[in-house]
């Protein structure tokens, strides 16, 4: 995985010392980032409902301090103690957004912050193969999949300045796809196999990427 240009390009802007994950998944981000040097020095926090998701992460690096928390109750990450959040498509799982925003918020120290936010964004016409509730969805456990702009709405109203959005092609994944088939429990980032893999992309009709930097500032 390589970092999004988006998060590259404010996170080398600013001088910053403790980072968040929320949702980490496998940590591939975390383990790039970690990779390329931007955890040293650094307080690096990690959060997923998995708890073995939860124990590859751990493996990355001693300095990552790794919790099983729920997105929408960050219970072991202190108030006003985080200078970066990010948390890649993990919005349109939560079975409340709001909650989520409102507990980034509460993480996010007053001064010297940004969040990095990456989504599900479906253009009327999207279709991909999965099925949920009578809808075509891009991934089954979806609860929602953004059509318009209203979880702006939602982040101005909740006391975040957006910074900057973008909207790219999803592509899809053959390492994804070959992960749920074959049940694999391991790790994929150091696999020649599945980076060799990864680079096989084919554009999704109608799904993107959806990118969004914002700050906390009330």
């Amino acid at each position: 995985m390589r970092i999004p240009d988006l998060l590259e390009k404010y996170i080398n802007k600013m001088d910053w010392n403790s980072y968040l994950d929320i949702g980490c998944g496998d940590g591939n981000l975390l383990y790039t980032l970690n990779k390329e040097g931007y955890f040293q020095k650094k307080k690096i926090f990690a959060v997923d409902l998995s708890q073995n998701r939860i124990r590859r992460v751990q493996n990355i690096s001693k300095n990552l301090k790794c919790y099983v928390n729920d997105a929408c109750d960050l219970k072991d990450i202190k108030n006003s103690s985080i200078n970066i959040v990010t948390s890649t498509m993990v919005l349109e799982h939560v079975p409340d957004e709001d909650l989520m925003l409102m507990e980034i918020k509460r993480v996010l120290k007053k001064d010297c912050n940004f969040v990095y936010l990456s989504t599900v964004f479906k253009k009327w016409y999207g279709w991909y193969y999965y099925r949920c509730n009578g809808k075509w969805r891009l991934d089954p456990t979806h609860v929602r999949e953004y059509t318009d702009d209203n979880l702006l709405c939602k982040l101005k109203e909740k006391g975040f300045e957006i910074i900057e959005t973008k909207k790219s092609l999803l592509c899809f994944s053959f390492v994804n796809l070959l992960v749920r088939i074959t049940k694999y429990k391991g790790e994929t980032q150091n696999n020649k196999f599945f980076r060799l893999l990864d680079k096989l992309k084919v554009p999704i009709l109608g799904y993107y990427n959806w990118e969004i930097v914002c700050k906390k500032v009330l």
